[in-house]
């Protein structure tokens, strides 16, 4: 028999990160990066990323969405993810 209940896989709810946040997490050992509204940790990613690390680190903390996709396609995004993505950007409440 088959049943008849329906199996879904729930991802983990991320964290909501504020611009402000974000922007703390702009050093060597630290560096995070907005990308289309998503939070992503770079830190250790940074030092075999292909354009190398310094202009990475140069991003730190900042939404880097126009300058990422001058130079990647959608694919890059989708392949790192679920390894470097680490919540979403909500607008700060005043």
């Amino acid at each position: 028999r088959r049943s008849t209940q329906t199996r879904h896989t729930r991802m983990p709810e991320q964290k909501q990160y504020t611009i402000a946040e974000v922007a703390k997490h702009n050093k060597d050992d630290d560096c995070w990066l907005i990308i289309n509204g998503g939070v992503y940790d770079v830190t250790k990613f940074a030092k075999y990323h292909p354009g190398g690390k310094k202009i990475l680190l140069k991003e730190g903390g900042k939404d880097s969405s126009k300058k990422f996709k001058m130079f990647h396609g959608a694919h890059v995004l989708k392949k790192y993810d679920k390894k470097l993505k680490i919540g979403t950007v909500v607008k700060a409440k005043l």
